[in-house]
């Protein structure tokens, strides 16, 4: 049978199969022998002769299964069979299209599996829309009569490449194969994202279990030195997950002639799945469906700056939301710099006059604004008003008024899935709490979102506040870890929460978003804890990270923004945190936070803001708003300096934003390590890729102001050179079209 899309082939003879293509890949998968196998990938738009396939079977140690399913600790693999497939409507909305990206539709197959000994069905859904990434996930019916426990899931999984590679490989290297990941799964290390080889064996990545799916990211770049190949994945999911990679090497006679030499062949499978504490990772009750989170996968041959663009492309306009119009990015002020744990109404309108003077766009009152006495932030969330302390001068509702007076929208801090050790809430509600096996988990102060009264009480605290504050923005943070998983005892099993808590999170925020489409709403989780595609699907932008300092800080940056675009990533100046010693210039400092700026500390009051400082941040705010920040919002980012672990000792750190029209490039050079000298025997040799070889640029280097005209052939090949002879200093170079095209 062949469908009336061309993207999509079903194959409902003696062997049923599926064929998808979007973009210049093919995919092909095949249900033999009971298992849904992976046939082959062709990134170059190439169909294989049934000639080549014929002879490819995959033996029962050969992990091909295009996904993973075990119920009751068994596995399914070789159990299934064809029911049928059918196109169907996508369930989400088709991919946005911003001003540079052309709309695209989208085709959205299911395959229809089952094992009717086990009583379980399988809808495996594929979601195409002409660009490189591919959407799958499965959904898992109960068609029989008794509830079953899923212990084992991964939606996507099977043969990345099987080939031959004696002589492909550049001498000295044994695999053919190399992983790039997230190496720490800890606060504070975000986008520690780098490429090891992958040895003969398995390689797992796990993420530490933590019930987030950070502070690292469930996802991987697999990189194929023999082809150029790399294949890129990531799982939508916030939870607690496993990938595996599974690297085999292998001599064997080529052609069945022993007359030739022997060859050495590698194979790569991988799995991207869920992970847990119990055994029950869902219970599903006979009757009853659910599904899992979705798999992006790409393949891509391509470079680093492609890859990225492209990633960046498919988060934009088909992971999250649509922007709010006309609250794309916002130069946001928060109240933490000099009022933590001190909060006062008065305090609070006189930062934010200080947030208005130096042109901030939204004011943010963060934590510590709520609950009883004493005013300990952490302590006291769940209790969703004024504390005492705010009494004097009209409480937080004077704060909203006050910056809507201003010119400033607000916004607000609500860690809504906690319930602190001193809150009346946790006192009231003890039964509300998450726990594991009968006892409260992460030291008592999470919510249980799996109870339906619990998560209704969250939304309709949440609908309150935007409503009773007049809300521009609600900011959510997530400061404790899921681990060990909550659990409960269910239809004969102990069934880990974790999958029915972010069923209940995604829901309450998807109508949350329906319900106020005017609000901004704004992800964070201790900083970067949840910055998976399944939690940003729901929110506008994200804390990047709570770590504010260099060099760290510009590492990160670097690190996350080979997966999420820049203009949805939150970047903090300020005095929230100590150590200011070790801070860097204040230009580098500012620098930092070209992407989404967020101001946590600028001057106690207005009075008190120094005449220097003042003036250093109108001027990289007059450059953000003209240069940076229309560059960034759907543009190009090149990556000078990728894949640079945390814990290196690298000198520099260098990104670069391009419009796509090639009219303007921003670049950010960062000096993040080497010798205190005049720095003339290691300059850098900054060689811009966002410009266009036939057009003539203006060169602007912030730091002198020094201006010349060049070509973009010449800036290209011989480059600016950059000296910075200081650690934690930075340079911004503008460059911008100068022959009559807009760049504006």
């Amino acid at each position: 049978m062949t469908t009336a899309d061309p993207r999509i082939d079903w194959r409902s003879t003696s062997v049923p199969g599926a064929r998808y293509l979007s973009g210049s890949t093919v995919y092909d998968e095949a249900l033999v022998a009971g298992r849904w196998v992976t046939r082959y990938w062709n990134v170059n738009g190439q169909i294989w002769p049934e000639m080549h396939l014929a002879g490819r079977q995959w033996t029962a140690d050969q992990p091909a299964d295009a996904f993973d399913l075990a119920v009751n600790g068994q596995s399914l693999g070789g159990a299934w069979v064809w029911e049928g497939a059918a196109l169907t409507a996508d369930p989400g909305s088709a991919p946005r299209t911003g001003d540079n990206t052309a709309s695209r539709p989208v085709s959205h197959g299911v395959v229809r599996l089952a094992a009717p000994a086990h009583g379980v069905g399988v809808d495996l859904h594929t979601r195409v829309d002409g660009g490189p990434f591919f959407i799958r996930w499965l959904e898992i019916a109960n068609t029989g009569e008794r509830p079953f426990a899923i212990t084992a899931v991964a939606p996507w999984a099977g043969a990345l490449w099987s080939h031959r590679f004696e002589e492909h490989l550049p001498p000295g290297q044994r695999t053919p194969f190399e992983l790039g990941w997230a190496h720490q799964f800890e606060w504070g290390r975000e986008g520690d994202f780098w490429f090891e080889d992958l040895a003969a064996g398995v390689t797992r990545i796990d993420g530490g279990r933590k019930g987030r799916s950070g502070w690292g990211r469930p996802a991987f770049w697999a990189r194929n030195r023999c082809n150029g190949q790399t294949v890129v994945a990531e799982l939508a999911w916030g939870g607690s997950y496993r990938l595996d990679l599974d690297c085999r090497l292998r001599d064997e006679e080529w052609g069945g002639n022993h007359l030739q030499p022997a060859t050495r062949h590698g194979e790569l499978f991988f799995r991207v799945g869920l992970a847990g504490h119990d055994a029950a990772l869902r219970v599903i009750d006979p009757g009853e469906r659910v599904a899992t989170p979705a798999v992006h996968l790409a393949f891509f041959h391509a470079d680093v700056d492609r890859i990225v663009q492209a990633t960046h492309d498919h988060v934009r306009h088909v992971v999250m939301p649509p922007p709010v119009a006309g609250r794309h990015v916002e130069i946001e002020a928060n109240h933490r710099g000099y009022l933590c744990d001190r909060e006062s109404t008065p305090a609070i309108l006189a930062d934010a006059d200080v947030a208005a003077a130096v042109g901030a766009e939204m004011y943010v009152v963060d934590a510590g604004w709520y609950g009883n006495e004493p005013n300990q932030w952490g302590a006291n969330v769940g209790d969703w008003h004024d504390g005492p302390w705010m009494a004097a001068g009209g409480g937080l509702r004077a704060v909203s008024d006050h910056a809507h007076q201003l010119g400033l929208r607000f916004g607000l801090w609500v860690e809504i899935e906690a319930a602190g050790a001193h809150s009346d809430l946790r006192r009231q509600h003890p039964e509300w709490l998450l726990r594991r096996d009968g006892e409260p988990i992460a030291g008592g102060r999470a919510l249980d979102l799996t109870q339906p009264e619990v998560a209704r009480w969250v939304e309709s605290e949440i609908a309150r506040l935007i409503d009773t504050y007049a809300l521009d923005m609600y900011r959510i943070d997530h400061n404790h870890c899921l681990t060990p998983a909550g659990n409960r005892d269910y239809r004969g099993f102990r069934e880990d929460l974790t999958w029915r808590y972010y069923e209940a999170l995604y829901g309450i925020f998807d109508r949350l978003r329906s319900r106020f489409p005017a609000v901004v709403f704004q992800n964070c989780a201790g900083g970067g804890g949840r910055l998976d595609w399944g939690t940003l699907a729901r929110f506008h932008n994200t804390e990047l990270s709570d770590w504010m300092r260099l060099p760290r800080g510009v590492q990160i940056l670097n690190g996350v923004t080979l997966s999420l675009p820049p203009e949805v990533l939150l970047r903090t100046f300020g005095t929230e945190t100590g150590e200011h010693a070790l801070d860097g210039d204040i230009d580098a400092q500012l620098r930092l936070c070209c992407c989404r700026p967020i101001f946590r500390g600028i001057a106690p009051t207005l009075d008190e803001l120094s005449p220097y400082l003042h003036q250093r941040i109108t001027h990289f705010l007059d450059l953000y708003r003209r240069w940076v920040r229309p560059t960034m919002v759907d543009g190009l980012v090149f990556h000078h300096t990728p894949f640079t672990p945390l814990a290196a000792k690298a000198p520099w750190c260098v990104l670069e934003y391009a419009r796509r029209d090639r009219s303007v490039s921003v670049a950010m050079l960062f000096r993040t390590g080497g010798r205190f000298d005049d720095d003339a025997d290691a300059p850098w040799v900054f060689r811009p890729r966002g410009l266009d070889p036939g057009r003539t640029y203006a060169v602007v280097a912030d730091n002198s102001g020094g201006r010349h005209q060049a070509s973009g052939q010449q800036l290209a090949t011989d480059g600016v050179r950059v000296c910075l002879g200081r650690p934690l200093a930075s340079e911004m170079l503008i460059f911008t079209a100068e022959d009559g095209r807009d760049a504006t």
